[in-house]
C-alpha cells in the first residue's frame, strides 16, 4: 500500500463509554412499531462529501482518459513534467516554456524534436491514468493542438495496446506555424481485452525527419454520464447516482484551502474553456486540471438530484499540514478582497442572468437559470482527535475564526443573499458572533467508537441548532489511532464490520434527524494505482470498479427512505445492542421502513409487533457474510478488485402470517432494511 500524503479532517464531538451487549442468543427483543410519527426527516439527510483526493476527480469521476493533458501546473524542463507521456521509437521531449502556449492559462506545451535519421512511425504515447479503456461500441471525442514552423506531413493517432494492436485511428494534417485545433473520433473496431492502452501520436519519420513539433492542450473522451460534453465517467457516475444523495458537498475538503493563500481552489479559474483553465498543484500531492470546476460541479448536483453545499474558502490555508499553527490565515485588515470575492462566487451561482455580473458571465457559458443554491460551508476543517497524544500533534485554534473571519463573512454574505443559510465548521463550544445555526462535524474512527456513539445526538438540546455530519467513516480497528496506517489497523478498503458499525451510528442520525440536517459519507472514491487516503467507499481502476460494503449501506439507507421518524417501542438504546435500529414511513407511499443494524457475532431474533395493518408480505435487503459460504462468520472482509462481489446486498421477501406481528432473525454482523407496506397513518 502507498504511504499516506496527509490526514483529512477530524472532529468528534465526546467519546461515549463502549456499548457493552445487552442481547445474547437465545434472548429475543420484542420491538414494536407504533403508528405514532415523531417528526420529518429532512431531505438532505444522506449524501457524499467531495475533494479530489485518491484521484478521484481527475483520473476517476472526470472521464478525461489523458493524464496530464495540458502540462499543468508542472515545471518546464523536468522529467516529471512528462508524467504519463513516453517517447516512441527515438523522439526526443521536453515540456518548455520557451515558446507561446496555447493560450495564456497554459503556457506549458509539449515539444517534440524528431531525430534527423529515423524510419517508419515516430512520435509519443500517453499512458493515460494507469491504462485507458478500450470498448467496442463506444465513441471517443479527442482533440489537440499543435504548431510547428516547418512543414511535417501527416499527424496519426490511435488507441493502441501497449504491444502494438490497434484498435481505433485517425489522421490529421495541416499544422502551421501557428497554434491550431486539430479534433478526432474513434470507434474502435473491437475492445481491448485489459487496460493495457495508450493513446498514440505519430509522424512520418521521413517527412519530420530533423524538425521540432510543439502540441499542447489534448483530451479524450469516452461516452459520459447523460451524454454531458466534458462529464462523468459512466460506471462511477451511476453507481454513485445508484444511492439517491439528496446531498453534495464541494469542493473539499483540504484541497480548498491550498498550501499557501494563493495556491487555494479558485473558484473564478474553474470555469469557462478548458484552455483558460490553469488548473493548479492539489493538496493530496498531485496537479488538478480543474476540469471538473464550478459549473461541472452543481451540473452533477443536479444530475444527481442533490442539494449542493457550497464550500467557501474563508481565510485559512495548509501550509505544514501536521503544525497547526503554521497556517497561513488572512489577516482581518487584509480580508475584504477574499469577501468580494465569495460573494461574487455565489452572484455566479445565483445572480439574474440580465441585471447581475456574475449571472451574466455564467449565462454566456450556456446556463441562463440561476442554480438552486441554499447552504453555504465557511470552510476551516480543523483537526481533532480522541486522545491525548493526537492532541499534541494536531492543534486547533480558533481564535481567528470567532474573532473575525466568521463574522465578516458571515454578516457581508448575509446582507447580500440573506435567504442563504451559512454552517460553521469550529468547536460546538467555540462562541461565534453571529451565533451559528449549523455546524459541521468530522467524524473518522474504529467501529467500537461508531457503535458506542450511535446515540451521540439523544440528548443534544432542541434549541434551533443543527448538526450536519460532514464527514465519516469506519478507518480502523484501532480505537487508539484511527487514523494510523495499514499495519497498526488502518483499513484498505471498507469492511463489514466496519459498515455495520457505520449502520449502527447512521440509524441514530436518522432518528435524531430532528437535530442532524445532513450528513455525507467521505471520502467518495479511490483509484486502486494512485491514492493518500483509505478506506474509500469506492474503488476502481480504469474500467473496474467495487463498490464497498460501506457503499452498500449508504445505497440501502438511502434509497429505502421515509419522509418521517416512526416510534419504536423500545426506542434504540445502548441497552438493546449489539441491535441498533430506526423506523420510518413514507407519507406518499404508505410504505413503513425498518433498518436493522447487528453488529455483534451471533444471529438474533426479533419478535416485531404492529400497530397497523400492513398488507401482502415483507421484504428484506441485507449485507451479511452469507452462511455455508467460504466466508461464513468471518467479519473483516471486504470487496477489493480481486473480488469485488464477495459482499452484497440480498433481497427477499417473507410471508407474513399473522397481520400484527412476525419475527425476523438478524445474521450475525449484518445490515438489513425491512419493507413494509400499509394504510395511511393519517400524515
Amino acid at each position: 500500500m502507498r504511504s499516506f500524503l496527509k490526514l483529512s479532517s477530524v472532529l468528534v464531538i465526546c467519546l461515549l463509554p463502549d456499548v457493552k451487549s445487552a442481547l445474547a442468543p437465545p434472548n429475543a427483543l420484542n420491538l414494536r412499531l407504533t403508528a405514532d410519527l415523531s417528526h420529518a426527516i429532512p431531505s438532505t439527510l444522506y449524501g457524499y462529501m467531495w475533494e479530489d483526493i485518491n484521484h478521484s476527480g481527475d483520473g476517476g469521476l472526470y472521464a478525461e482518459l489523458l493524464q496530464n493533458r495540458a502540462f499543468q501546473a508542472v515545471i518546464p524542463g523536468t522529467q516529471n513534467a512528462l508524467n504519463s507521456w513516453q517517447p516512441y521509437n527515438g523522439a526526443f521531449l521536453s515540456v518548455t516554456s520557451k515558446t507561446d502556449g496555447v493560450s495564456a492559462a497554459l503556457p506549458n506545451s509539449l515539444e517534440v524534436r524528431i531525430p534527423k535519421v529515423v524510419t517508419g512511425p515516430i512520435g509519443f504515447e500517453n499512458t493515460g491514468f494507469w491504462g485507458i479503456k478500450v470498448q467496442e461500441g463506444w465513441t471517443y471525442k479527442g482533440s489537440f493542438y499543435a504548431k510547428s514552423s516547418t512543414s511535417i506531413g501527416k499527424i496519426t493517432v490511435s488507441l493502441k495496446s501497449t504491444r502494438g494492436a490497434v484498435f481505433a485511428s485517425k489522421s490529421v494534417e495541416g499544422v502551421t506555424t501557428d497554434w491550431k485545433k486539430f479534433t478526432f473520433e474513434f470507434r474502435p473496431s473491437k475492445s481491448a481485452p485489459n487496460d493495457e492502452n495508450v493513446f498514440s501520436v505519430v509522424l512520418d519519420g521521413k517527412a519530420a525527419a530533423g524538425k521540432t513539433i510543439h502540441f499542447g492542450m489534448f483530451s479524450l473522451f469516452p461516452p459520459t454520464f447523460r451524454g454531458r460534453e466534458n462529464g462523468m465517467r459512466i460506471d462511477l457516475a451511476e453507481a454513485l447516482a445508484g444511492t439517491r444523495p439528496s446531498l453534495w458537498r464541494f469542493p473539499g475538503g483540504n484541497n480548498l484551502e491550498g498550501h499557501s493563500i494563493d495556491a487555494r481552489w479558485k473558484w473564478n479559474e474553474t470555469v469557462g474553456r478548458l484552455e483558460d483553465r490553469p488548473g493548479r498543484v492539489g493538496d493530496w500531492g498531485y496537479s488538478n486540471t480543474d476540469g471538473l470546476g464550478l459549473l461541472e460541479y452543481l451540473n452533477w448536483a443536479e444530475d444527481l438530484e442533490a442539494e449542493p453545499i457550497l464550500g467557501i474558502w474563508a481565510g485559512i490555508s495548509i501550509a505544514n499540514y501536521s503544525d497547526f499553527a503554521t497556517w497561513p490565515v488572512v489577516p482581518e485588515q487584509d480580508l475584504q478582497p477574499y469577501i468580494d470575492d465569495a460573494l461574487e462566487e455565489i452572484e455566479f451561482v445565483i445572480g439574474d442572468a440580465k441585471t447581475t455580473k456574475g449571472g451574466k458571465w455564467r449565462a454566456s457559458l450556456g446556463r441562463t437559470e440561476p442554480y438552486n443554491l441554499r447552504l453555504i460551508e465557511m470552510c476551516e476543517f480543523p483537526q481533532f482527535s480522541l486522545r491525548h497524544d493526537f492532541d499534541q500533534r494536531w492543534k486547533f485554534q480558533p481564535a481567528s475564526y470567532a474573532a473575525y473571519r466568521w463574522k465578516a463573512f458571515v454578516d457581508a454574505i448575509g446582507a447580500k443573499y440573506p435567504h442563504l443559510e451559512c454552517i460553521a465548521t469550529t468547536l460546538p463550544s467555540t462562541a461565534l458572533d453571529p451565533p451559528y445555526k449549523k455546524i459541521d462535524f468530522h467524524m473518522y474512527n474504529s467501529p467500537s467508537w461508531f457503535t458506542s456513539n450511535a446515540f451521540l445526538f439523544d440528548d443534544y438540546p432542541r434549541n434551533g441548532t443543527l448538526y450536519f455530519v460532514g464527514e465519516y467513516a469506519v478507518t480502523s480497528t484501532n480505537d487508539k489511532n484511527a487514523l494510523g496506517d495499514i499495519p497498526s489497523g488502518r483499513l484498505a478498503y471498507p469492511t463489514l464490520q466496519g459498515a455495520a458499525a457505520e449502520a449502527a451510528f447512521i440509524t441514530g442520525l436518522e432518528r435524531n434527524s430532528d437535530v442532524v440536517f445532513a450528513s455525507a459519507y467521505a471520502p467518495s472514491f479511490q483509484h486502486i494505482r494512485n491514492y493518500q487516503w483509505t478506506p474509500d467507499i469506492i474503488t476502481y481502476d480504469a474500467s473496474h470498479i467495487v463498490k464497498s460494503t460501506s457503499y452498500y449501506v449508504q445505497e440501502m439507507f438511502s434509497v429505502n427512505r421515509g419522509t418521517h421518524v416512526l416510534k419504536t417501542s423500545p426506542t434504540s438504546t445502548a441497552d438493546s445492542a449489539p441491535l441498533f435500529w430506526v423506523a420510518s414511513y413514507h407519507n406518499d407511499t404508505n410504505v413503513v421502513f425498518l433498518k436493522v443494524s447487528n453488529t455483534g457475532t451471533s444471529d438474533l431474533v426479533a419478535n416485531i409487533f404492529l400497530d397497523f395493518p400492513i398488507t401482502g408480505f415483507g421484504t428484506a435487503t441485507s449485507i451479511s457474510s452469507p452462511s455455508l459460504s467460504p466466508i461464513s462468520g468471518i467479519f473483516n472482509v471486504s470487496n477489493t478488485i480481486e473480488e469485488p462481489e464477495l459482499i452484497i446486498p440480498v433481497a427477499s421477501s417473507f410471508a407474513i402470517p399473522h397481520p400484527d406481528r412476525f419475527n425476523y432473525t438478524f445474521p450475525a454482523t449484518s445490515v438489513t432494511v425491512i419493507t413494509l407496506q400499509t394504510s395511511n397513518l393519517g400524515v
